[in-house]
């Protein structure tokens, strides 16, 4: 998966970058395997940060969150969480459960 992690007028260290990284590849791979790009922005507005976190899984599919906290790596948390919760419920979603598990004339 293809990760990009930029700042609006913010200068990223190396260590919030890995952080990104790391958390989102976990997050998004235990539930989807074909995730193809990521997008994280921060920016601060007054003494909040603001993360926007956008993931194109595949086929169409693209989910968007948002965080906001007085830290970065808070902001980032925020936006982690309900992101993999969209992730979660996109994959429920799609399971499908009317799968037969035998064939009516099998006789087990």
């Amino acid at each position: 998966m293809k990760i990009l992690t930029s700042g609006q007028q913010l200068d990223l260290g190396d260590s919030l970058r890995a952080y990104v990284e790391e958390h989102l590849i976990t997050a998004v791979s235990k539930y989807m395997d074909n995730a193809i790009e990521a997008n994280v922005v921060f920016k601060r507005e007054g003494p909040m940060f603001h993360c926007q976190c956008t993931v194109h899984v595949g086929s169409g599919i693209s989910m968007q969150s948002a965080g906001e906290a007085n830290e970065i790596y808070l902001s980032f948390d925020q936006a982690l969480e309900k992101l993999a919760k969209q992730v979660r419920r996109d994959k429920r979603k799609r399971r499908n459960h009317h799968q037969r598990l035998s064939e009516p004339g099998d006789v087990a």
